[in-house]
This record gives structure tokens, C-alpha cells and sequence, in this order.
């Protein structure tokens, strides 16, 4: 990936997201055939989560699914020694309804990782999707004294895995939380880190976990004894966040051995967030020009008149006054039980009645044709207005013939084929 490509992602309307990169030290065992030698060497993978909230995203209805397409360019730079390395990464991520991301806040998670040697760097994350960019910048070191203990991964859960895709610590999987920002849905904060340099014995270490809030005062601590299994050590744990204010906090896990004496110390920062959260902008999801249907001819006239600047006013007031997951939902339920052919649901006589007025209350049908009677849908909903479509020429092609709502037209030169059970509703 070029230069230009990063450039491009920092030139465009921002996607906000969470990068968050974790190191863990391994070493290695390079041997020397020919000294018949064996020399052990540090090696550090430098892993990258990458937080990506749901409505940051452009989307697309790909045969009845919410698609949003999405690139990741990535560069690491080695500051002290001209290397450096990039790579560009295509995901593709779906929702069942916009309706569904919104109550359950989904984020999307991109992770990825690489060996590097200590030292410093510097990284440019960025994302694209549709017309939207965003990018993050920032520099790490990476140091062997650092580095007895992990970096802390904070995670939204940890369960064992019998899978082994991606996501996966050993025979768990841990769903790392990028943005550390935890809401009154999070019951818990789960924490996964690594311990190194362990002599394996029957002994225990000790672990202090340590919590203080945004005045620096300590609210938790948190003693635990480890036993010595592995060189190597995983550990996970959860904290309940249940009795913690809203706030920032920050996390101090101390690893001393058994005369109490410090061998490695990490800290990472939280939030804790019970406020409702600032609304989130509809502008640029799918559907959310898609107005039409809610207007008079000369009101959509008059919106498609108006400046860009005048268009995004107008669009915040009507959202402001109708439920936009409830409409996309109608949207994608039009898309998925009204399409003909090329024809895209929500163009359909039965797909725009739907839209406009969400799902009928009754709905009676006869798909055989009696006399010269066509197969036949009857809407009716309890606020009275009553719809009937007719597959006129029997290919599964239903078109409006008659409603008694005032804004629709009705079609008199077809009234001979409606089915005479339903004659009695035409005036």
C-alpha cells in the first residue's frame, strides 16, 4: 500500500474508531549449526484491535442483506532504522436491521498482528468505507524491561473456544473492547494478559489488581495468588463493574512473587458511562434520503430544489419526527418480499404501500384466478384504509387497483377484475 493511499483516508468525512495495540514477548531459539550454538532471542508480536461502531459505516442492501464494505490500510514505521511495512486488509460486515445494531450498540472488530524486534515505531491505522475515511496515528516503544508482563487486552467477554477461528488466546477467545468505554449493557470487564520468566514449582505469585477513579483514589484492590505451571503464563479475569461510578478509572495490575516483591507492572485506563449517550447521526445509512414516500408531490419537489445545506437541514427535521429503524426495516422487508426482476421492492405498488404505512393488519389473498376474477391481495389496517392488488397478467406482478386512502389513485378501467367478494368496499 502506498503513501497516497493513508493521505486519501486522512483527506475525507472522519470515521471514528478505536485502535488499540497490545505486545506480547515471546522468545526464541535461533541455532547455529555450524558454532553448535543455541542462542535464545526476544521477539515481540504487536497486536492490533480495531474498534469500528456500527453507524461509522456506509451500507448497501446486497440481495436482501445490509452489507458494508469496508478497507483497512495499515503502515508501521520503524523510527529508528529506515524500515517499514504496510498492507491493506478487505472485510465485509452485515446487519440483520438497522433496528437491531442500534439496540444492541454493535461494534465491529478488525484484529491483526505482526512480529517486530524492540524498538520504536510509529503506525497509521485507517479505514474506509464508501465515502467515509478515518485514521489513527500514534507512536509506540517497545522495550524488553517493558515487557515481564504483557500489554492488557481489555475484553467485552472471554469463553472457551472449540473452534479456533480468529480471536482466539490458546483455547479461549477473548472479543477485545478497543474503545475502553463500557456502558450500563457491561456488567463486567474481562481482562486477559500474559506472564513470562516463570520457574515452574510449587509455589504461587501474587497478583494485585488495583483500581482507582478519575482523583486518583483507590477504590478496589483486588489480591490473587497464581500457581507456577508454565515458563508462559495466559491469565484472565473479570471485574464487576456493577458499584463503580461513572467515570474514568484506571487499572494497575502489580506481579510480585512470594516475599511480596514487584516484578512487573501494568496500567490501562477505563470508562465507566451510565449516561444516555449523545444521539447518534442517521446521515449517510442506507434509506435516509429515501423520503419520498412520507411527502406531497410539491413537498418533494421543493426538497429536491433545495442547496445541499438546505437538504441536510430538512433531512434532520423529518428524522427527527419518524422512527428511521422502524422505515429502513420497511425498506428491507420490501427488499426482501416485493422485488420483480430488476425491479427493487420499495418501487413496487405493494413495497411503497408498505413503506408508507408498515404492515397491514389483516391481509386476505386468492392466487387462483376465478372467471374473469386475478389473483388477489386485500390489506385492510384498523385505521380504516383498505388496499387491494391485482396480478393482472398472473406473473406474480401485483398492482394497486383500488384503495380508498386519498393520496394513492385508484385504477377504475381494472375494477373488472376484482373478485366480486370485494366489490362492496369500492364506492
Amino acid at each position: 500500500m502506498s503513501m497516497s493511499l493513508i493521505l486519501l483516508l486522512l483527506s475525507a468525512e472522519p470515521i471514528r474508531f478505536y485502535v488499540d495495540p497490545i505486545v506480547y514477548r515471546s522468545t526464541i531459539e535461533i541455532i547455529d549449526t555450524i558454532a553448535e550454538a543455541v542462542q535464545e532471542q526476544d521477539i515481540y508480536y504487536l497486536e492490533f484491535n480495531c474498534g469500528i461502531p456500527y453507524q461509522e459505516l456506509r451500507y448497501e442492501t446486497i440481495d436482501s442483506t445490509i452489507v458494508a464494505r469496508t478497507k483497512l490500510a495499515f503502515k508501521l514505521m520503524n523510527l529508528d532504522r529506515p524500515d517499514s511495512l504496510s498492507d491493506t486488509l478487505n472485510r465485509q460486515f452485515t446487519i440483520p436491521s438497522f433496528q437491531y445494531a442500534a439496540q444492541q450498540q454493535l461494534s465491529f472488530i478488525i484484529q491483526f498482528g505482526l512480529h517486530i524486534p524492540a524498538g520504536n515505531f510509529r503506525y497509521i491505522v485507517g479505514i474506509a468505507s464508501g465515502d467515509k475515511r478515518g485514521s489513527v496515528q500514534r507512536e509506540i516503544k517497545v522495550d524488553r524491561g517493558d515487557y515481564r508482563m504483557s500489554d492488557i487486552l481489555l475484553a467485552d467477554k472471554i469463553v472457551l473456544d472449540s473452534v479456533g477461528d480468529e480471536l482466539r488466546k490458546g483455547d479461549l477467545k477473548v472479543y477485545p473492547h478497543p474503545s475502553h468505554q463500557f456502558s450500563e449493557r457491561y456488567q463486567n470487564v474481562y481482562l486477559y494478559y500474559e506472564i513470562y520468566d516463570v520457574v515452574p514449582d510449587s509455589n504461587h505469585f501474587k497478583i494485585n489488581y488495583i483500581i482507582k477513579d478519575s482523583t486518583n483514589q483507590v477504590i478496589a484492590q483486588i489480591p490473587r495468588e497464581v500457581g507456577k505451571q508454565f515458563e508462559s503464563q495466559a491469565i484472565n479475569f473479570a471485574l464487576s463493574t456493577k458499584d463503580f461510578d461513572p467515570g474514568k478509572h484506571l487499572l494497575t495490575i502489580e506481579f510480585r512473587d512470594e516475599e511480596n516483591q514487584l516484578l512487573a507492572q501494568k496500567e490501562t485506563a477505563f470508562e465507566i458511562i451510565r449516561t444516555t449517550q449523545k444521539k447518534m447521526s442517521l446521515e449517510g445509512m442506507p434509506y435516509y434520503e429515501e423520503i419520498e414516500y412520507f411527502l406531497t408531490r410539491k413537498e418533494y419537489r421543493d426538497f429536491q430544489n433545495f442547496s445541499e445545506d438546505g437538504k441536510k437541514r430538512f433531512l434532520e427535521r423529518f428524522w427527527s419526527q419518524y422512527d428511521y429503524y422502524e422505515i429502513a426495516r420497511r425498506f428491507e422487508h420490501a427488499a426482501e418480499n416485493f422485488r420483480e426482476g430488476n425491479v427493487p421492492g420499495h418501487k413496487i405498488d405493494r413495497g411503497r404501500i408498505y413503506i408508507k404505512y408498515g404492515e397491514p393488519d389483516e391481509v386476505e389473498r386468492n392466487v387462483i384466478s376465478v372467471e374473469l376474477s386475478k389473483p388477489y391481495e386485500f390489506w385492510e389496517y384498523y385505521n380504516g384504509y383498505k388496499f387491494i392488488f391485482l396480478d393482472i397478467r398472473e406473473t406474480n406482478e401485483y398492482t394497486l387497483v383500488w384503495t380508498n386512502a386519498s393520496d394513492e389513485q385508484s385504477q377504475p378501467s381494472l375494477y373488472q377484475y376484482i373478485p366480486e367478494s370485494l366489490l362492496g368496499y369500492i364506492e
